[in-house]
């Protein structure tokens, strides 16, 4: 295998659409945190469980959402729609610990219901997590740390669901590519499973 810069190139080159987890905690003292993963999936049905890995900074120190995950395990995770694209890429900046990042991008919050943190407002899908586990997979500057929260309640806009389910259309939620580079969700074809 090659160097990590360029495993880490070839992997975020490679592996896309990937969905934005954009996730808002609170640290020990209830101050708000901001920030979005594009390393992230649904990992159970039942039970309910999302997954997410941020990684470790150049300088291996964690990003402030696992910190704040680790002492609070609680966490908010919001779908982001094009609408809030530029919001969202506001948040990803490397801000210092303690600013909240609702206020620096301009993100109005709402409280949640089952847990602590709050959530997006504009976000047309917010899923309310508790901490289910940990998985640190190295020390090493980049290396991940696997979260898995188990899913409280869940948050959807009415204007996206329609007859029983989401409309996915109208969710109309980007995903990550490569450099600074986003897509949508507009351009889909169908292809029913085969029955065998």
């Amino acid at each position: 295998m090659g160097e990590e810069p360029e495993i880490y190139k070839i992997l975020i080159g490679a592996i896309l659409p990937r969905p934005i987890a954009w996730v808002s905690t609170l640290d020990a003292s209830g101050n708000m945190n901001l920030a979005p993963f594009s390393f992230f999936t649904v990992a159970s049905v039942n039970p309910p469980i999302l997954c997410f890995s941020p990684l470790l900074l150049e300088n291996s120190k964690e990003k402030d959402t696992l910190v704040n995950i680790k002492q609070t395990g609680e966490f908010v995770v919001n779908v982001v729609s094009r609408g809030l694209a530029q919001k969202m890429n506001q948040t990803s900046a490397h801000y210092p610990p303690g600013v909240n990042e609702f206020v620096a991008a301009e993100v109005a919050a709402q409280q949640s219901t089952v847990v602590k943190p709050p959530r997006v407002a504009d976000s047309p899908t917010s899923f309310e997590c508790k901490l289910h586990q940990i998985i640190s997979l190295g020390s090493e500057p980049r290396a991940g740390n696997l979260i898995l929260g188990k899913i409280c309640n869940i948050h959807i806009h009415p204007e996206i669901f329609r007859n029983g389910k989401l409309d996915s259309e109208s969710l109309d939620t980007i995903g990550r590519l490569w450099g600074d580079m986003y897509s949508t969700i507009r351009d889909c074809f169908e292809m029913k499973r085969p029955e065998i």
